[in-house]
Parts: C-alpha cells; structure tokens; sequence
C-alpha cells in the first residue's frame, strides 16, 4: 500500500506539473504565435486545421485536465465499489482496486505528455514528427507492456499466497 501511494502521488503530481508548465508557457508564449497557427495535427504530422482565435491554442489544456479530471473520477469511484465481480476475498478485491486506481494514474500521466507534446508544438508551430494514427498510439506502448508485467506478478501473488495456504 506504501508503494502504491508513492506512485499515486508521483504520477498525479508529474501529470499535473507537466500539464501546469506548458499551460504557463503557452500563456506566456501566446504574443508570438501568428496570426493564422496552426493547432490541429494530421496525420502526416502536419498541422491541418488552423484558427485565427488565440483560446485554441489551449485546446491541448482542455483535454489534458479535462482527462485528469476524468480518470481522477474513475479513480475515486475505483475505491468506492463494494463488489469487484467473481469470487474473491477482501484482499484480492483491494488489489484489484489498486490495479484500477494505478491504471487511472497511469492514463493521467500518459495523456498528460501526450497533450504536453502537443502544446510544445503548437507553441513552437513545429511538425509533429511522431505519426499520430490515433490519439491511443502514445499511450499502448507505455501502458500494455506496464500492465502485462503487473498482472503477471499479481498472479504471481495469488499462486503464491494459495500455495502457501495449502500446505
């Protein structure tokens, strides 16, 4: 429980802080964007949509706290549910709480320099040289690998724990 709090508050803290210090920038960089920027990315890495109304340069903002804030719900909402589905004990139930609360973390602060990527190069009016598909593409490859290796070693936890009730 001690490990997870120190993720949790080093996850929520990094997003928050990354999300806070390009928003800063973009603040404080808004007088020398043009007067025609681009802000929407395709999928080429160049910009295809363009606005003239300086408040969109914040539309990376939007999204990224407007996310923390929707997995910081999910996350609260995570450790309030009574019943997490099949036939488990409290402690396997908390664990998986965990699990659902660490995915929450996790998604807050691959979003987060997801859109602080893309603040960056709205502020710098620069290609975006990672090809973005679709927004998720940043996010599986940090997150699938992270959560294999975490579910493996629960199972790991659970084998071990029932071997050791066995005997």
């Amino acid at each position: 429980m001690k490990m997870f709090k120190r993720v949790h508050i080093t996850a929520n803290a990094l997003a928050l802080v990354l999300l806070t210090a390009f928003f800063v920038w973009t603040c404080l960089s808004l007088s020398d964007l043009p007067q025609k920027f681009g802000m929407h990315f395709g999928v080429d890495g160049n910009f295809d949509i363009y606005s003239e109304n300086k408040v969109m340069a914040f539309y990376p903002f939007f999204a990224g706290y407007g996310l923390f804030l929707i997995f910081s719900l999910l996350s609260f909402a995570a450790c309030k549910i009574k019943k997490v589905g099949g036939k488990h004990n409290e402690s396997e139930a908390e664990e998986i709480r965990l699990e659902i609360r660490l995915l929450c973390d996790m998604l807050k602060l691959c979003w987060s320099v997801f859109w602080a990527f893309w603040a960056f190069h709205v502020i710098q009016q620069s290609q975006w040289h990672f090809i973005i598909n679709r927004n998720i593409t940043i996010v599986l490859p940090i997150e699938i690998p992270l959560f294999t290796v975490m579910a493996v070693d629960t199972v790991r936890k659970w084998k071990m724990k029932k071997q050791s009730q066995d005997e």
